[in-house]
């Protein structure tokens, strides 16, 4: 899951235009978390990206192009690639209540609290359990959704 405050950038422009915002994702300004650090360095291309929006919750999912990676050679995993396809931006974001809701959620999700630029893991359960979520708060979403699960960026 990768998580951004709610300031000047917003998820949103990714998602209208991911070709404009372009694949490259954090870098030493915008991730200085060592956990995010640790998450980025286990990241792989085709991986499933969950937006989190502070304030608003998860409002969309989306896949890597790369494995993560170091923005400068011998420092952090601080940036990776997002695929501009395939993606989906949910109608109706779940907000973090709903998750926090999800049973067991504090072992399914690392919950920080850092003002932006965090990633973090999602157990295969925890993933399973949003995506109940998902398709709860955004019925008329699920054959995008299927067809967002299904397929792998080339």
């Amino acid at each position: 899951m990768a998580s951004t405050s709610a300031g000047r950038w917003h998820w949103r422009d990714f998602f209208q235009n991911p070709a404009e915002e372009g694949p490259n994702w954090g870098g030493r300004e915008w991730i200085r978390s060592p956990v995010s650090w640790a998450r980025i360095r286990e990241m792989r291309k085709g991986d499933i990206v969950v937006a989190y929006q502070a304030g608003e919750g998860i409002i969309g999912l989306a896949r890597l192009a790369s494995d993560g990676y170091p923005e400068v050679e011998g420092g952090p995993y601080d940036t990776f690639d997002l695929a501009p396809a395939p993606t989906v931006w949910l109608h109706e974001p779940v907000p973090l209540f709903l998750v926090r809701q999800i049973p067991q959620a504090r072992a399914h999700f690392e919950f920080l609290r850092v003002h932006h630029g965090t990633v973090f893991r999602i157990t295969p359960e925890g993933f399973e359990a949003l995506l109940h979520r998902i398709r709860t708060l955004n019925p008329e979403q699920a054959p995008e959704l299927q067809r967002f699960l299904e397929e792998r960026n080339g």
